[in-house]
């Protein structure tokens, strides 16, 4: 059974906080939306919404596993409308340059520092010393958000943000397409995080994100010079080193109630010289297609 692509995209309508490494009392914010996170709130908002009584972390894995047989999962990256259409803005290490970004329309590169000016805007916070009801000393911090609405560079007048990916979908969606709102990434008790789904279409062609999209067989595979999600690096070692260039991250996060690692990962916008085709799996990771 083969695999069926979707374009959709999803409109941020309360700032967005997805976490990386701090620097000092800043919490840093990725400008992207990866697989896992996605994944995890897709998860939760489905199991709470079939829910017929008290949940259970069996009820949470039951509809996880459902996903994962049934659906794999691009990150999402930041995308303005121009004239109708959706553009994603995609990140690229490119020599010379470093990292940027580039619309899938050929507008660009922006270097990575212009381009998180033009989406990002801080917030304060601190704790509250439960005996005066004031601030507690040495707890101020910033978070950086994702702003709903940029002028993205050009003239005065704000646009909304979007956030575009692709959903891979075998047989039937597994529930993905019922959710219609999803709450992503950090601080989403204080009303951060709200996205809203504005479009789904079926599409055969990789756009701007793919030069290639193979969907027959068990394994989809995409093919790509440059990469738009992590990919562990044991899982490229046998590419000789100087082929690659562009960013290692260390990644974790929580497989139900228990931490989860990958050792070292690259980053998306990370290139490989000759590109190559990828398999996407269950959690969005990506691994080399033989």
């Amino acid at each position: 059974m083969g695999w069926r692509m979707y374009r959709w995209v999803w409109q941020v309508e309360a700032p967005l906080h997805l976490g990386m490494p701090p620097a000092g009392l800043l919490n840093r914010t990725r400008l992207y939306v990866p697989a896992r996170t996605l994944l995890g709130a897709l998860t939760a908002e489905l199991t709470r919404a079939q829910a017929k009584g008290p949940l259970s972390p069996n009820d949470y894995e039951e509809v996880a596993r459902k996903l994962g047989r049934a659906t794999r999962l691009t990150y999402l990256f930041p995308a303005q409308r121009k004239e109708g259409k959706w553009l994603a803005w995609l990140p690229r290490h490119e020599e010379g340059k470093g990292l940027v970004w580039r619309r899938e329309d050929g507008r660009g590169p922006v270097a990575d520092r212009e381009f998180r000016r033009w989406l990002l805007t801080t917030r304060a916070g601190t704790a509250i010393d439960p005996f005066s009801d004031s601030a507690l000393e040495g707890s101020l911090r910033e978070h950086e958000v994702v702003q709903p609405w940029s002028r993205w560079g050009e003239g005065s007048t704000p646009e909304p943000v979007f956030l575009l990916g692709h959903v891979f979908v075998r047989g039937e969606d597994g529930g993905a397409f019922q959710v219609k709102e999803l709450f992503l990434g950090g601080e989403t008790r204080y009303g951060l995080g709200r996205v809203r789904r504005v479009n789904l279409e079926e599409t055969k062609r990789g756009g701007g994100f793919f030069s290639e999209v193979h969907l027959e067989g068990e394994d989809l595979e995409v093919c790509t010079q440059f990469l738009l999600a992590h990919l562990p690096a044991a899982e490229i070692l046998k590419t000789p080193p100087a082929s690659m260039s562009g960013a290692l991250e260390q990644i974790a996060g929580w497989q139900g109630e228990k931490p989860w690692s990958l050792s070292l990962g690259w980053a998306p916008g990370s290139e490989l010289k000759e590109g190559r085709c990828w398999r996407i799996k269950e959690d969005g990771l990506w691994s080399p297609a033989t």
